[in-house]
């Protein structure tokens, strides 16, 4: 029977897109340029740091969800937590007002996206996952591009555009509880059923790994990963994740304080480079299934290596740059960002199931450690880049970046050299 391409949509995805129009589109935009130039990039910094921070809470909303079965409310509650967190924003005037509203978006970004992947793994048959969690990652990634085209319309009046984010958080809300799922959880399938699900069973193992977003797991408590960590620290599991670390780190610290980046080593301003972000986003929606199937080809590992040193080309191109300070560099460094955002689908995809080939915990702790590193990266960079630009200047930046990358690419190696082994 002929597969429908869109027979895994909800109409809830609609509703999700909108805060990617928000989390990943305007507000990395507009946060940083309203804290940056009224106090200064080191509490831009710290601002930033206070988003991911709420987003490390995403494993109590998951607790939370299953202990009450509120899955619905707890999603909601994202929601109106961001469009509060948003709305008031603009009206924040010291550091630890902007710190506070920062969290709590945060926090409603980790009740959403978590919620929302348990929509998926808790109420849908397993055979259902991959094709679903794929196309609820494309609804967020196009909410992403245009949210990025809308900030760059709004970047001249930053205090609008905050509000205009909030906003859009009523429609989300009411078209993202269109279908969501109600009553009990699917059942766990049984062996049998597995057994006898024939051609679905085959497409399973075929299939590219689950593309989980950033900061947004459902898994165990940060403790209880910890402990699970503490016990492989000789593995190749931990030196991947160190690995992951390094690569993450050096991404983030472009990311965190982008728009201010773009203006100080390069001149260009909020709008100019939010197109830029838009385009590589724009190209990375469609890099995510070929990622897959390149994995299953040659590797999830591979892949992961390929993602590093796009990642690494692009921020070792950035900072080439501004050392050398060519002709054209407001042009010149702008197009070389734009392979960092497209770098993300190999990473993210091939990283998720080579972490969970690694491991020996089961999948959902080595995904939930895989994304730990990755929120903690994202936390220790935001400090990061706003103390190194506020001292050093942001071209230190983009130095920091581009030896963290370096050492994480270089890690990747022994990693593959034990897998060709361990096949031989």
């Amino acid at each position: 029977m002929a597969r429908q391409p869109f027979a895994s949509m909800s109409p809830w995805y609609g509703g999700y897109a909108f805060q990617g129009v928000v989390v990943l589109g305007t507000a990395p935009i507009l946060l940083p340029l309203i804290v940056g130039g009224a106090a200064g990039p080191a509490e831009a910094g710290l601002v930033v740091a206070a988003l991911y921070i709420g987003q490390l809470t995403a494993p109590v909303f998951g607790a939370l969800a299953d202990g009450s079965g509120r899955h619905r409310l707890i999603y909601a509650a994202g929601y109106v937590l961001l469009a509060i967190g948003l709305g008031l924003f603009p009206l924040a005037e010291t550091d630890l007002e902007w710190f506070v509203l920062a969290l709590m978006q945060g926090l409603g970004v980790a009740a959403t996206n978590t919620v929302a992947s348990m929509f998926i793994v808790e109420f849908r048959p397993k055979a259902e996952w991959d094709q679903r969690i794929g196309w609820m990652q494309t609804c967020y990634g196009i909410g992403q591009a245009a949210g990025l085209g809308l900030a760059a319309l709004l970047q001249q009046a930053p205090t609008w555009g905050m509000l205009a984010s909030a906003a859009l958080m009523l429609p989300g809300l009411l078209i993202g509880l269109l279908g969501t799922p109600r009553g009990r959880r699917a059942k766990p399938e049984t062996p049998a059923a597995q057994a006898g699900a024939g051609d679905n069973a085959a497409s399973r193992r075929h299939a590219p790994p689950r593309q989980i977003l950033p900061h947004g797991h459902v898994g165990p408590a940060p403790s209880a990963l910890l402990g699970r960590f503490l016990a492989h620290l000789r593995s190749p599991y931990a030196l991947f994740m160190l690995c992951w670390l390094l690569v993450m780190l050096g991404t983030w610290l472009i990311y965190n304080l982008y728009p201010l980046l773009m203006k100080d080593v390069y001149g260009v301003d909020a709008g100019v480079s939010s197109i830029y972000y838009a385009v590589g986003a724009g190209i990375g929606i469609f890099a995510y299934a070929p990622s897959g199937v390149l994995g299953q080809r040659i590797g999830d590992g591979a892949v992961v290596l390929i993602g590093s040193l796009m990642s690494l080309a692009s921020v070792g191109a950035m900072a080439a740059l501004a050392l050398w300070q060519p002709a054209g560099l407001g042009v010149l460094g702008p197009l070389a960002f734009v392979l960092l955002p497209v770098a993300w689908s190999p990473l993210i995809v091939a990283g998720t199931g080579w972490a969970a080939q690694l491991s020996t915990m089961n999948e959902g702790e080595a995904v939930g450690i895989l994304n730990s590193t990755t929120a903690l990266a994202s936390v220790a960079a935001a400090f990061g880049a706003g103390v190194l630009a506020s001292r050093f200047g942001f071209d230190t930046v983009l130095y920091v970046a581009t030896a963290a990358m370096v050492l994480g690419s270089l890690l990747v190696l022994p990693l593959l050299r034990a897998g060709r082994k361990g096949t031989a």
